[in-house]
């Protein structure tokens, strides 16, 4: 069964960041600058948006993953954690220094919590909140276990394997798909191959927890951080591109159905991965709840239907990630 395949231990983990190290210097991001220059207006835009998603979204990961090192239940989980931290932030380097360089954001943009660029991501104003208030209780609590491993599932599996991962696959694609762009092609390269590491201590942490009795802890705090993934992946509060010619708008809604879909099946991998396949049917109500409820919430903000319905309702796309 996949529940039982065989997971590294943070030792492991360790090992494999030693032998993987890269630094943002040598990427060189100004080879791309000439590059940009020359994109259509709304690629520029929706590479923006994704890089400053991705970029908020290493700053508050930066800030808060202290928690769980501070109260790792083990010295090799202290140690493997440590390399994450460092990791992280490599990752807020790498996005500020091509933001700043090759984009040409204004530097207060990146720093304002009210900027534009703050206000467009959605992990920012809806899931950052939740994994602060996460790690801020494993840190209250003194560390305790169960607070510890519910941290775990927010940072590593929900924020990490269910958020990232998808949004970092489908920006690499669009990005071979632009083509010019090696730097950024380099450097998200070599943030996926982090990402991975990262994603496997949460999957190796949360199962260890499960087999010590914290199934029940771990379950619930997975379940019920599912809607406000798919609120982050959905993003209602900001108006999506909806084509108006029928193959634009099925091309972009299968995209984003895809993404999606990715998302799905790494949230029910993970389930069954920590040994909690038993929570499989439940995870995929949730999951089909929330896509109902996000697309609900975009069609009464914007008087519209988002995109992957509306072409849906033509018949344009069978959706594989909520139905």
């Amino acid at each position: 069964m996949t529940a039982m395949v065989t997971l590294p231990s943070p030792r492991d983990l360790y090992d494999r960041w030693e032998s993987q190290q890269w630094s943002v210097a040598r990427v060189e991001v100004g080879r791309d600058a000439s590059r940009w220059e020359t994109l259509r207006p709304v690629t520029r835009r929706e590479l923006l948006v994704a890089l400053a998603e991705l970029e908020i979204g290493e700053v508050c990961v930066t800030q808060t993953l202290s928690s769980l090192v501070d109260h790792s239940p083990t010295e090799e989980d202290r140690i493997y954690l440590c390399t994450q931290l460092a990791d992280e932030g490599r990752h807020v380097q790498f996005f500020k220094q091509y933001l700043l360089g090759p984009v040409g954001v204004d530097p207060a943009e990146l720093e304002q919590p009210d900027s534009e660029l703050s206000l467009l991501s959605a992990y920012g104003q809806i899931f950052e909140p939740v994994l602060r208030d996460a790690t801020r209780r494993v840190r209250e609590s003194g560390g305790d276990p169960a607070v510890w491993h519910a941290g775990v599932v927010q940072y590593h599996l929900v924020t990490e394997g269910v958020i990232a991962a998808p949004s970092l696959k489908r920006l690499r694609e669009f990005v071979r798909a632009v083509g010019g762009l090696a730097a950024l092609e380099e450097g998200l390269s070599n943030v996926a191959r982090d990402e991975t590491r990262h994603l496997t201590y949460g999957q190796t942490a949360a199962r260890r927890g499960v087999q010590n009795g914290f199934a029940e802890v771990i379950g619930q705090t997975y379940l019920g951080a599912l809607e406000q993934a798919v609120e982050v992946l959905v993003n209602p509060g900001r108006k999506a591109v909806t084509p108006v010619i029928r193959a634009a708008l099925a091309h972009h809604a299968g995209q984003l159905d895809e993404q999606w879909s990715v998302a799905r099946n790494r949230m029910l991998r993970q389930l069954a991965l920590i040994g909690l396949d038993a929570l499989r049917d439940e995870a995929e109500r949730a999951w089909e709840r929330a896509f109902t409820r996000a697309f609900a919430v975009y069609e009464q903000r914007w008087d519209a239907p988002h995109p992957v319905p509306k072409a849906a309702g033509l018949g344009l796309l069978t959706p594989r990630a909520h139905v």
